[in-house]
């Protein structure tokens, strides 16, 4: 192994101390725009409130160069029909929040990968009339520039947990994405080098944003398992 690198596994420091490392875990995230910590594993992003915009990042970067496996749920909030925006799980060489409303704080995050999982309609971007799923890049909200999909997915706002997996295989060079125990998404390309210019270390963090209309947006922490850079 790499000197440089050392392996993180949440999942195993919950076998031994669930609180402390729960906890841990939530504190290691740094906060922009509304986003607080709910408790040991979750962080509100957005709370039911129009036009803010918030972020979580995990203060420690990642090496691309390695494999990885993040684990969390999503919490989409409970309004449906005056629902929004939705969540974005992002991948960015530095730790900021972007534009709130339809940019769901991911536009103009530049150079960036981002899944989105939104909430709203926004027809001028491409979106389908349900709740969709997409790999998009550089804060560009448009379908026609996304990576992979949209893909429609059933209704995201009741208010419960939805179990999302994302992992990324250097070897294959392929991203996966599975939402509710279904693959959603897959993207099979150069990350690095098309997406970030060559640059394999780059922060990961989930975004959300609201506008005219709104929802309490949550991420919570389950499993991460990945090649932190010192």
């Amino acid at each position: 192994m790499h000197p440089a690198v050392r392996f993180l596994s949440l999942a195993l420091l919950l076998s031994l101390a669930p609180a402390l490392a729960a906890q841990n875990s939530v504190q290691e995230f740094r906060l922009g725009g509304v986003a607080r910590i709910l408790n040991e594993e979750c962080i509100r992003l957005t709370p039911a409130t129009p036009y803010v915009t918030g972020s979580a990042w995990f203060q420690n970067p990642m090496d691309l160069e390695y494999p990885f496996e993040l684990t969390v749920d999503l919490v989409l909030g409970e309004n449906n029909d005056l629902g929004a925006d939705g969540i974005v799980f992002v991948f960015h060489p530095t730790m900021q929040t972007g534009y709130r409303g339809e940019g769901m704080g991911f536009a103009g995050l530049y150079p960036s990968l981002g899944i989105e999982f939104d909430t709203y309609q926004n027809i001028h971007l491409g979106d389908p009339v349900e709740d969709h799923v997409a790999v998009m890049v550089h804060g560009q909200l448009h379908h026609g520039r996304s990576l992979a999909g949209p893909t429609s997915v059933p209704n995201l706002e009741n208010g419960g947990k939805r179990p999302l997996t994302v992992s990324w295989s250097p070897g294959t060079q392929t991203l996966q994405v599975t939402l509710d125990g279904e693959l959603r998404a897959s993207y099979t390309g150069d990350i690095i080098a098309n997406v970030f210019g060559g640059n394999s270390k780059v922060y990961w963090g989930a975004t959300a944003a609201t506008g005219r209309k709104m929802n309490f947006q949550d991420v919570c922490i389950r499993k991460l398992v990945y090649a932190l850079v010192d």
